[in-house]
């Protein structure tokens, strides 16, 4: 699930009325043993009278690869167009198991909302939007309470708009043998055969429900990486929920970048106005 999609700077800036960003780098929103873990947050230049929605964005990697610095461009634009958003960075396979992933990027959630005075971000308007693996942790998100029941924190984990670009939906069909193999292997820690339990745990089809936040999906139907039916099976089970959604499936995309491939511009360009209008 390694595909680093930056939607183009240029298109979204199409989208809005142009303004300068700013950037905040290197936020610590939590730490892991001695391990900071990092944000950086970008917004509109100068100040605003109102707090903004913010967007936080989850590069992807197979949860083994990637840095949040992938996704700057996106930022970037999501700022330009007056949004503020942040890019994290979460603990990686295959030194750190599931569910360090979701734990990492439920914490990002909350910290931005428990500290949404200082950043000027509205804590009732937080969306996620993620890049396959990325795309994963960000459906997770719109569903998933807080994972760890440890937490004493009161503060709700889950966003309330999803973008999820060619995200894995449902880990328990679909994928072919090997790549299932790998990934359970290095990211869940056992055998596909023997992680039934922790593969349904990990699949966001598993926690859609009528609160699922409004989802849209971006997909290829030539993916040969996370198939296209993952998709399908995603809008299935928000439709049957009466889940707000849509879905745009660009002919002829693999798991890359759609401002590559005809029709990718306006899926993007329709995913930006779902996130508009929802959040």
């Amino acid at each position: 699930m390694r595909q680093n999609v930056d939607m183009s700077v240029a298109f979204l800036c199409a989208l809005a009325a142009l303004s300068p960003v700013s950037s905040v780098k290197d936020i610590v929103y939590s730490t892991s043993g001695t391990t900071p873990m990092m944000a950086d947050l970008y917004t509109p230049e100068g100040d605003s009278a109102t707090p903004r929605p913010l967007v936080i964005v989850i590069h992807g990697g197979s949860w083994m690869t990637g840095n949040r610095n992938d996704m700057a461009g996106t930022c970037n634009a999501l700022a330009t167009a007056g949004f503020a958003s942040a890019t994290v960075s979460y603990r990686l396979a295959p030194a750190n198991k599931w569910p360090a992933m979701i734990d990492d990027v439920q914490t990002a959630v909350r910290y931005f909302r428990e500290n949404a005075v200082k950043y000027n971000v509205d804590p009732n308007r937080i969306a996620a939007l993620g890049v396959s693996a990325g795309g994963h942790l960000a459906l997770l998100t719109g569903s998933m309470a807080t994972r760890d029941t440890a937490i004493e924190s009161k503060t709700d984990s889950k966003t309330k708009v999803v973008i999820n670009i060619f995200g894995p939906t449902d880990m328990t069909q679909d994928f072919a043998v090997g790549i299932a193999n790998l990934l359970s292997q290095q990211v869940l820690g056992k055998p596909y055969a023997e992680a039934t339990d922790i593969i349904k745990q990990f699949s966001p089809i598993t926690y859609i429900t009528k609160d699922s936040a409004p989802t849209f999906t971006i997909h290829g139907d030539a993916d040969t990486l996370v198939p296209v039916r993952q998709a399908e099976r995603l809008k299935e089970a928000l439709d049957k929920a009466g889940v707000v959604n849509d879905m745009v499936i660009v002919k002829g995309m693999g798991h890359e970048d759609p401002m590559g491939k005809p029709g990718g511009p306006e899926a993007i360009a329709k995913a930006y106005e779902f996130l508009k209008a929802n959040l």
